[in-house]
């Protein structure tokens, strides 16, 4: 009877443990889990072009660096350099030879570089928080402007129109013609009608350099790069915004709200007008990439480009063909696509430390056609090489890979595949 009595408090000890430790652990309310999402299959399209299982490997190429990993890279070939959004905070210039220095120091961590397509001396990028960092709290998350004659880093926008950390709407796109949109002018911020930029994740710039395009994936308390972004990614939330930045009037304007993860973004060009009609954004965790369109005549839409991703799709780039390169930061699991279609297990994963989660290793590549309509290129890789695929950044010979992994050294390039 002792024993049994025993037991039976043993089990008892256990499931009270259990339960402490479930209540204890309970992720915030605004990680809501959403139903069941069918990701599906591979489209065949992808698999078609999909190189095979060593060839990434075998032509990545290791420049030798002290830069650390990082989240982009923006070629200067004229010049012989890349300036690298390195972790730690800092922005690098990198000889493309090898070598390298810290050039300049910036708030947070930098990411998504763009250069000014109007002025050669400018660079702009983005600056978050670092999930396990300690910053400085007086650093502020925004859009920057880097000076390269003087090294000089100034804010360009480091507050948004005055909208809740979880959106209101969903998949919603706010037409140019819409006078209802939130905006606010840059020189007439106030705590009634604006909050702090809470995640610039990635930027473009408009082709005549007036307007730079944005994205926030979430704006609720801890977001942040990296593991800040795990329980947005599980329960497959939507709350990221696309913001526009208006250089010369000073006015900051919400393009869409309500969508997952919106992370890479890159322009369309218009095949008329200067003016730009429409972006292709990422959401990354969702493998998926969109269209918004705010101008002409879908203004107001969302376009699905491509869903159930075999990897999740981080910054995107164009080359001189205007191919799109995209990095697939992790490539889908099996577990995981099972979990979409399975929500139930969800509250347990967003209860486990991040080093118990099932997250794949392999990393890869995506090209598409200038559309994006068509795949071109899909490779996976996993190894030493290339842990954190987040760009492919074209050059005139060589495409380089960001690679977002904090023990990584050096630069990650190689030589175009045959996408004939």
């Amino acid at each position: 009877m002792g024993g049994r009595r025993v037991g039976r408090m043993t089990v008892l000890v256990v499931i009270a443990l259990c339960a402490v430790w479930w209540l204890s652990s309970a992720p915030p309310d605004y990680l809501e889990i959403g139903p069941a999402v069918d990701l599906g299959g591979i489209a065949e399209s992808i698999l078609a072009v999909e190189a095979p299982p060593e060839a990434l490997g075998l032509a990545l190429e290791h420049v030798d660096s002290d830069v650390p990993g990082h989240d982009d890279l923006l070629l200067y070939e004229e010049d012989g350099v890349a300036f690298v959004s390195g972790m730690y905070g800092w922005i690098w210039r990198v000889p493309l030879g090898g070598g390298g220095e810290r050039f300049a120091d910036v708030p947070l961590m930098p990411s998504g570089l763009r250069a000014a397509p109007d002025d050669h001396d400018v660079i702009y990028f983005c600056v978050s928080r670092l999930h396990g960092e300690d910053h400085p709290d007086d650093e502020r998350v925004g859009l920057y402007r880097l000076t390269i004659s003087t090294r000089e880093v100034t804010p360009v926008v480091t507050d948004v129109p005055m909208t809740p950390a979880i959106p209101e709407l969903h998949h919603k796109v706010f037409a140019d013609t819409n006078e209802e949109v939130p905006t606010v002018m840059q020189a007439a911020i106030d705590r009634a009608n604006s909050r702090p930029l809470a995640f610039c994740n990635d930027l473009d710039v408009s082709l005549d350099g007036k307007r730079i395009y944005f994205t926030e994936p979430i704006a609720y308390e801890g977001a942040s790069m990296g593991g800040g972004a795990v329980g947005e990614a599980i329960t497959l939330g939507e709350n990221g915004r696309l913001w526009r930045h208006d250089l010369a009037t000073g006015e900051t304007r919400l393009i869409a709200e309500g969508f997952h993860f919106i992370d890479g973004i890159l322009i369309d060009p218009h095949p008329v007008d200067t003016r730009e009609q429409s972006v292709l954004v990422t959401q990354t965790p969702g493998f998926a990439v969109t269209r918004f369109f705010f101008g002409g005549a879908r203004a107001g839409t969302a376009e699905a480009v491509w869903t159930a991703l075999p990897g999740m799709p981080d910054g995107m780039d164009r080359d001189a063909q205007g191919r799109i390169w995209i990095g697939l930061y992790r490539k889908r699991s099996n577990f995981l696509t099972w979990a979409h279609n399975n929500p139930w297990i969800k509250p347990l994963m967003l209860r486990l430390p991040l080093e118990l989660l099932p997250v794949p290793k392999e990393t890869g590549l995506l090209a598409l056609s200038p559309d994006g309509a068509t795949p071109l290129y899909y490779a996976i890789y996993e190894g030493p090489k290339l842990g954190d695929a987040a760009v492919g950044i074209p050059g005139s010979e060589h495409l380089y890979i960001a690679n977002f992994d904090r023990q990584h050294r050096g630069l990650i390039r190689m030589s175009y595949p045959d996408l004939d």
